[in-house]
């Protein structure tokens, strides 16, 4: 398949541009104030976004909220342009830019930040992604997002863009206490933020969240648990600023993996649903029959986990911004921030699912099959799995960044450079093994199988302590340094009264050192249980060993962003932008039998870094109660990958056209809708697998939109968010589908004093079937695939005190 940007394509963008224009200059005749947002993120000068020759949204406390978020990441999900496959519950979350591929997991090209200094250096560190550390509550102002354009010169490892989470500050005097409540699934949630000044130029303000509950799938326990302070100090002074803040994060919730689906049909027209003992929509894997896990840990002793724990996100945070105007055009400013983050990521994943000769009958040494705990034969006529217990132990994801910047202003001139520092640790421990288990969304059973002497060879399920079925390649230690030093330099020249051109550069000199160990295969007996004797179970424990590989290695990085905004009145612009950057390949290529000592090692200089180049233009209109952006984009990006599941290493060549719409109308007090639509064409160019070349990268929807209108009358609030994309593949090979879907998430709200309160809300509302993601790339003969939903239908209420 080749990428074609039809004629009638460009035509109909066109005519929509061109339409717009000339309504906009029958606007101009009425000389109202019109709608737009000055935005900081990615740009060294703030300033309001037609000015801007980017693509940015702001997003609003409360867009926010009425867009009732279950998690961070389905935040991003009213975003245009931004692709967020939340279905993995609060973190592990695939994030992306139109146009850049969700090839790997996580966030490898899109930066989450907070206050302008990134969460984690890396968006793609398996099982500790960015949004595993980042929660969003009332201490947040707002939520901006830049897709592409510049962030390739203002953030390391950020081509396709950055999403920056600007908190509060108490220069705002008040605060608010907000109860909420899960209707149909247990959660009990309390935001709270305050600020206030407490002197002359001083300002105080602290804030945060704690709940507790299930979560809208049902684990069988309380799986969600934990919430986060934070707090700022301000003092403003004649000629600057000088902030110091601080975060406290200790909050389990529950990890949702793929699950069993049924799958009826054929690969290009399938039914997913889901299957008669597991709802698809409220199943979740974990059970209350196994809330202990036992392993052997990375330093050679055991393990005990609680499972219950799901992911673990603690992060001890203290960061400081200074400003400072010295007069004549020069500025200074310096942000800094040392972030202690550590906790455990603890998720079932199905390595295998099937029938009770494929799974059960199937182990070797079987004779016979009970319930875990009982004496009561395991169902012939059941479904059951092989379930790997993803434990990985995040020891060590400290970072210390710095981000130092001095800027000059003449006449039409403006110039800045800065040199940013950072230092993250990847120090993780993955340490997982393998049960059996029954198919079930209701306190699934495990499953105890024997041999002829009686004896237990997977006593409460527990079959192996590693994953035998995978060659145990998935004991591993990570114990790694990525030391970050980036000059950056932009200088922004009016050339003329309503052009304005920008030119930027960053230099990532990149620093890896540390080892790894383990993967290998190596098994020990050991007594995993005391009890004195070598169980059949614990013949083979699979063990880290001392099998270290060194790793000291330098990368390097040159990112550029050249763009042109024209304003052709107050109202209407057009720009253009051509970028170019990359994001470093972190724990992901580790374990993949490269020379990682050796920086110019060609094998290793071709998969260490990811690069992306980007090619922008588009037009931006403004008016009296309304705006609107259309953007065309290119995107071309070259990367390496290695998937854990499938053990297999990628180096592919992707390309994209497509055309983003973002749009806001206001018509009067009484109604307003907001609403963006994102088309792409994908392709792979090239790969080492030559048999997918030409094909759609997986998981890449050539439609995603968003609408919400909303109703205001007086005291009551109503309205909803329709979220929705077009099928995708669900592999490389384009041969399993899955479906489009519409998401809609009502809100309705109701205000019984100026400072007091009510809201309902909705996600999901309908039970709509969102496949994100799937293991399988076609539907095997026995039906079952294993994909990861959207969440099903769950309501919450609120109340919210203002003072």
């Amino acid at each position: 398949m080749k990428i074609q940007t039809t004629p009638k394509k460009l035509f109909t963008v066109s005519a929509l541009s061109i339409g717009a224009i000339m309504f906009a200059q029958e606007q101009d005749s009425l000389k109202t104030k019109s709608i737009d947002d000055v935005v900081i993120t990615g740009n060294a000068n703030p300033k309001a976004s037609i000015k801007t020759s980017t693509s940015i949204s702001t997003l609003k406390m409360k867009e926010i909220i009425n867009a009732a978020p279950r998690t961070t990441a389905e935040i991003f999900r009213t975003i245009p342009g931004i692709r967020a496959e939340s279905s993995g519950g609060e973190g592990n979350s695939n994030i992306t830019v139109r146009g850049v591929p969700v090839s790997a997991g996580g966030s490898r090209y899109l930066l989450i930040q907070e206050d302008g200094l990134p969460v984690l250096q890396f968006g793609d560190i398996a099982f500790g992604t960015q949004d595993q550390f980042t929660r969003f509550d009332s201490f947040v102002s707002k939520v901006e997002a830049l897709r592409g354009g510049s962030a390739s010169v203002f953030a390391s490892n950020s081509p396709a863009g950055i999403i920056n989470f600007i908190t509060k500050t108490g220069e705002k005097e008040g605060g608010s206490i907000t109860q909420q409540l899960g209707l149909n699934f247990k959660n009990y949630r309390t935001d709270f933020d305050y600020g206030t000044p407490i002197g002359e130029n001083t300002f105080i303000s602290l804030g945060g969240f704690y709940r507790v509950g299930d979560g809208p799938r049902k684990t069988g326990f309380t799986s969600n648990n934990g919430g986060q302070f934070r707090m700022s100090f301000l003092k403003k002074f004649e000629n600057g600023s000088f902030r110091i803040y601080g975060k406290l994060l200790d909050d389990r919730t529950a990890a949702y993996m793929p699950m069993p689906m049924k799958v009826t049909g054929s690969n290009s027209d399938p039914n997913w649903g889901s299957l008669s003992s597991y709802n698809a929509l409220t199943g979740a894997m974990q059970t209350i029959n196994l809330t202990k896990d036992f392993t052997m840990g990375g330093d050679g002793n055991i393990l005990s986990s609680n499972i219950s724990d799901g992911m673990h996100s603690v992060s001890k945070t203290i960061g400081g911004e200074f400003n400072y105007d010295f007069g004549n055009g020069w500025k200074l400013s310096e942000k800094a921030r040392f972030s202690a983050n550590s906790g455990q990521f603890i998720a079932p994943f199905p390595a295998s699912v099937g029938s009770y000769n494929d799974i059960i009958s199937s182990v070797s040494g079987y004779n016979s099959a009970v319930y875990a705990g009982t004496n009561t034969a395991a169902s012939t006529s059941g479904t059951y799995m092989l379930m790997h217990l993803f434990n990985t132990k995040l020891n060590n994801f400290n970072n210390f960044v710095n981000d130092f910047n001095l800027s000059k202003k003449w006449d039409g001139v403006k110039a800045n450079a800065g040199l940013y520092k950072g230092i993250q640790n990847v120090s993780m421990s993955w340490l997982w093994n393998s049960y059996l288990q029954e198919v079930s969304d209701n306190n699934a059973r495990m499953i105890d199988v024997k041999n002829a002497l009686g004896q237990s060879l997977s006593p409460n399920g527990l079959l192996a302590y590693g994953v035998p079925a995978w060659g145990n390649c998935c004991t591993r230690n990570y114990d790694t340094q990525y030391d970050v030093t980036a000059p950056y330099a932009q200088i922004e020249i009016n050339a003329i009264e309503k052009l304005s051109l920008d030119f930027g550069a960053r230099y990532d000199i990149g620093n890896v050192t540390g080892s790894f160990a383990g993967g290998n295969g190596q098994t020990a007996a050991i007594d995993m249980n005391g009890n004195g004797n070598i169980d059949p179970n614990e013949q083979e424990v699979a063990t880290v060993g001392n099998n270290i590989t060194p790793v000291d290695y330098d990368y390097n990085i040159f990112g550029y962003s050249v763009g042109a905004n024209y304003s052709i009145n107050e109202k209407n612009a057009v720009f253009a932008r051509i970028s170019k950057g990359g994001s470093a390949s972190a724990d992901r290529i580790l374990f993949s039998g490269y020379n990682y000592t050796n920086t110019d090692d060609p094998a290793l200089d071709a998969v260490k870094v990811n690069e992306v180049k980007q090619l922008e233009g588009g037009y931006k209109l403004r008016g009296a109660g309304f705006y609107l952006n259309t953007t065309l984009f290119y995107a071309n990006t070259l990367e390496a990958n290695y998937e854990a599941t499938t053990q297999r290493k990628t180096e592919n060549d992707y390309q994209s056209v497509g055309v983003e719409l973002d749009g806001y109308y206001r018509l009067n007090k009484t109604f307003e809708v907001r609403g963006g639509l994102t088309y792409t064409n994908a392709e792979i160019k090239d790969a080492i697998d030559k048999t997918i070349v030409g094909n759609t990268p997986r998981r890449t929807p050539k439609l995603m939109y968003n609408l919400n209108p909303n109703v205001n009358l007086g005291k009551v609030s109503t309205g909803f968010f329709l979220i929705g994309a077009s099928k995708a593949y669900a592999q490389d090979n384009n041969s399993l589908v899955m479906p489009s879907y519409m998401v809609v998430n009502p809100y309705l709200s109701y205000q019984f004093t100026k400072n007091l309160g009510a809201s309902i809300n909705g996600n999901n509302i309908f039970d709509a079937i969102g496949v994100t993601e799937a293991e399988e790339g076609s539907i095997p003969t026995n039906g079952i695939v294993r994909g990861r939903p959207l969440a099903g239908r769950s309501l919450s209420m609120s109340l919210k005190f203002d003072f």
